[in-house]
């Protein structure tokens, strides 16, 4: 059955106590957890590495005040993508990612987050040797995520080696037990409609939905071009089964353009709860 979670790190720089307060009073009741780059840094990755144990007893213990189950930890990377050209900077990552396993296995995390790797040309880095390099380190992190029944997923983003859908298929059949965590606007920023996306579908393992519109990587919900009551029902379809999570982000943008971005969370999670329940 699909579930609804709100996102830690949809409402700018807050704590994780300060966050799930705002999620408990939208009324959700299952939040995924940023412990990424800027405002997604509810959980910081270094801590949560070196002391797993005490941080995912912080976790538990902020997310049951406030009635809410955790659903999936929003990594990205730990400051370098995980393809990087440089070996000391993936055994490094391979260390971090292995201390992030133990904590999200100890705090309750369904699956883990990751950004798939980008060409870093400035290092004369080929795309061949981008993706294979992913390849053999999602490969370990997959092992890894596996032997603490957590799933690996990336998110086929824009700007990675896995952006364009075939892209992205081509990767999960290279790695085997790893899913996608698959949010629309990166695509429709690629100019792709729902007719390219959806062939996704059955890699999914976790879905982001925010509203979106070329051009315009976030769009109020009731503003954009992507059709949730569709999306839900090709899901279903297809056979997705997990959570799809409103992860808006509050940048300086939408800031600037007055947007509230907790009564936008709040419009989507509307829109979505009538799209699950039509």
């Amino acid at each position: 059955m699909i579930g609804l979670a709100g996102a830690t790190f949809s409402f700018g720089d807050l704590t994780l106590e300060e966050s799930a307060a705002v999620l408990r009073d939208l009324g959700f009741s299952r939040a995924d957890v940023g412990a990424g780059w800027a405002g997604y840094h509810q959980v910081l990755p270094q801590r949560a590495a070196e002391n797993p144990t005490g941080e995912a007893e912080r976790v538990r213990r902020v997310m049951g005040e406030h009635g809410l189950e955790v659903s999936e930890l929003f990594v990205m990377h730990f400051g370098k993508p995980v393809n990087h050209p440089d070996p000391q900077v993936r055994a490094w990552t391979r260390r971090m990612f292995a201390g992030i396993a133990t904590f999200a296995h100890q705090a309750g995390f369904r699956s883990v987050m990751l950004i798939p790797g980008h060409v870093h040309v400035d290092e004369g880095q080929t795309p061949v040797q981008a993706f294979d390099l992913s390849v053999s380190e999602l490969t370990a992190m997959v092992a890894v995520a596996t032997q603490f029944g957590l799933q690996c997923n990336v998110e086929p983003c824009v700007g990675s080696i896995a952006q364009w859908p075939a892209d992205a298929q081509r990767l999960l059949d290279a790695v085997p037990g790893l899913g996608l965590t698959l949010d629309y606007a990166h695509q429709v920023q690629l100019g792709l409609g729902p007719d390219a996306i959806e062939p996704l579908h059955p890699r999914a393992r976790h879905v982001h939905a925010k509203q979106s519109a070329p051009g315009s990587f976030q769009a109020r919900p009731d503003e954009g071009m992507i059709d949730f009551h569709r999306l839900v029902r090709r899901l279903r379809d297809d056979g997705y089964d997990g959570t799809i999570c409103v992860e808006f982000v509050s940048s300086q943008a939408v800031l600037d353009a007055g947007w509230d971005v907790r009564r936008e969370t709040a419009r989507l999670k509307e829109i979505l709860e009538d799209a699950l329940t039509g």
